[in-house]
C-alpha cells in the first residue's frame, strides 16, 4: 500500500511538472525572464534563492527540502512592455519604431515529493529566456538591423535535494532546454525582409546549497548553468544564391543566486538576493549561411541584480509583501544596445499577497512596474563574412526609452 501511495505521487509530480505553457517576452536584463513565481515576483526576487515558496528551486534546488509531503506551485503572467527606438542619424534618414513591446504571457510550474526524511525529487518546468519584440513601424530606419525578432525557451528541470545534516541541505538537478529562435531584418540589398528561423535542444545542470545557521535565518545558494544553443534553421532572401540551410548560435550566461530570509518577528520576514549572470558570454549574434555568414556585434559586460523586501503575515490567511530591486544591465554602450534588445540599468518596484484558501490550497498575486533608463544607440549593420564579405555597413544612431509592467497570478497546493 505504501509503494502503491508513492506512485501514484510520482505520477502526479510528473503531471504537476509537464503542466505548463510557456510564450516569452524578456523583462530582465539582457532576455533573462525573473518572472519564475508570483510570490517572489511579490517581492522583487528579493529572497528568491532562500525559500519560503516551492517556486525557489528555479534558483536553488535545494529549497525543495523546506515541505513535506507533495506539493505543486503554478504561476502565470502577463507582461506589458513598452520600448520605443528613435533612430535621427542614418544614411537612410531618422524615424521612430513606435512600441516594440509585444504583450506576452509565462507561466511556471513545480512539483516536488518528499522520499524519506532526507530526500526529496522535484521538477520545473520554466521559460528561463525569451524575447519578443516588432516595431509599429516596420518601414522606420532601424528595420535594416532588426524587425521582427523572437527567441522561445522550454526547460524542463529534474532536481534532487538531501539533507546532509541539521540544518544543512544540498541539491542538483539537469536542465533540458527546447529554444525556437525568428530573425527578420530588411536587407540593405533588395529593400526586403530577411528570414532567418530555426530550433535547437541544449542541455545544463543545476546546484545549490540550503543553510540554516540558527532558528528563523535561512541562507541560500544556487546555481545554473551556461548553455549554448546552435540553433539549425534556414534563411530566405531575394539575394541570388544565399537562402539555405542556416545556423545561429546563442550563448546564454550561467546564473549565482545568493539569497537570504530572517524572520523578524513571528509575523513579519525579511529578505534580500544578489544575483550575478554571466552575460558576458554573449559577445555577438552569429548566422553561419551556405556561402559565408552575418555577425551582429554585441559585446555585452556580466550583470548584476540586487534586492530587498519583506513579508507581513496581516492575518493567519493573509501575508503581504513587497520589494525593491536595483539591476545593472549588461548592455552599457550605445554599440550594445541592440534595437531588439533596447535594455539599460534598471529599478524594480513590486507588491504581492497571497492568501491561504483552503488548508492546501493558497492564492498569489504579484505586480512589478520596471523602470528602464533611457539610452543611446550606436549601431552598424551586421558584418558580412565568405561571400557576403563585401557587404555595405551602414551606421544607425539614435535613443531608446522603455519601461515594463508585469501582473501575476499562482497557486499552491500541498497534496
Amino acid at each position: 500500500m505504501r509503494n502503491s501511495r508513492k506512485t501514484r505521487n510520482a505520477i502526479r509530480l510528473v503531471a504537476l511538472g509537464l503542466s505548463a505553457g510557456v510564450t516569452t517576452a524578456a523583462s530582465a536584463g539582457g532576455f533573462d525572464i525573473h518572472e519564475q513565481s508570483t510570490v517572489f515576483l511579490g517581492s522583487a526576487s528579493a529572497g528568491s534563492a532562500a525559500g519560503g515558496s516551492l517556486g525557489s528551486m528555479f534558483w536553488n534546488p535545494a529549497a525543495t527540502a523546506q515541505f513535506p509531503g507533495l506539493n505543486s506551485e503554478s504561476s502565470y503572467t502577463l507582461i506589458l512592455p513598452y520600448a520605443n527606438i528613435d533612430i535621427k542619424n542614418s544614411a537612410f534618414g531618422s524615424g521612430s519604431s513606435g512600441n516594440i513591446g509585444i504583450d506576452a504571457t509565462t507561466s511556471a510550474s513545480y512539483g516536488a515529493m518528499q522520499i524519506n526524511k532526507d530526500l526529496w525529487l522535484g521538477i520545473a518546468i520554466n521559460s528561463p529566456f525569451g524575447l519578443a519584440t516588432k516595431p509599429n513601424n516596420v518601414n522606420y530606419p532601424g528595420s535594416y538591423l532588426g524587425v521582427t525578432t523572437k527567441l522561445l525557451t522550454i526547460n524542463a528541470n529534474p532536481t534532487i535535494a538531501y539533507r546532509i545534516a541539521p540544518g544543512i541541505t544540498i541539491g542538483a538537478g539537469v536542465q533540458m532546454e527546447w529554444a525556437q529562435a525568428k530573425l527578420q531584418f530588411r536587407d540593405l540589398i533588395t529593400n526586403s525582409v530577411d528570414r532567418f528561423g530555426g530550433a535547437d535542444w541544449a542541455f545544463g545542470g543545476t546546484a545549490g546549497i540550503t543553510l540554516e545557521p540558527t532558528s528563523g535565518t535561512t541562507i541560500g545558494l544556487g546555481y545554473r548553468s551556461q548553455m549554448t544553443h546552435d540553433i539549425d534553421g534556414s534563411f530566405k532572401t531575394l539575394v541570388p544564391g544565399v537562402s539555405g540551410p542556416a545556423t545561429g548560435t546563442v550563448n546564454l550566461p550561467d546564473i549565482v543566486t545568493l539569497s537570504g530570509r530572517q524572520v523578524i518577528t513571528p509575523t513579519t520576514r525579511l529578505l534580500g538576493t544578489v544575483e550575478w549572470t554571466n552575460w558576458s558570454r554573449f559577445k555577438d549574434l552569429p548566422l553561419s549561411l551556405p556561402v559565408g555568414g552575418l555577425s551582429l556585434p554585441a559585446n555585452w559586460n556580466d550583470g548584476w541584480f540586487f534586492s530587498v523586501g519583506g513579508e507581513y503575515d496581516y492575518t493567519p490567511y493573509l501575508t503581504l509583501r513587497g520589494g525593491v530591486a536595483y539591476e545593472i544591465s549588461p548592455i552599457d554602450s550605445a554599440t550594445g544596445r541592440l534595437v531588439q534588445i533596447p535594455d539599460n540599468n534598471r529599478v524594480w518596484l513590486s507588491v504581492g499577497a497571497s492568501y491561504q484558501w483552503t488548508e492546501a490550497t493558497t492564492f498569489d498575486v504579484g505586480y512589478s512596474h520596471i523602470f528602464i533608463q533611457d539610452g543611446g544607440i550606436d549601431l552598424k549593420t551586421a558584418e558580412g563574412s565568405g561571400g557576403l564579405a563585401g557587404l555595405p555597413q551602414v551606421e544607425f544612431q539614435g535613443s531608446s526609452q522603455a519601461a515594463v509592467d508585469l501582473v501575476s497570478f499562482g497557486m499552491r497546493t500541498k497534496w
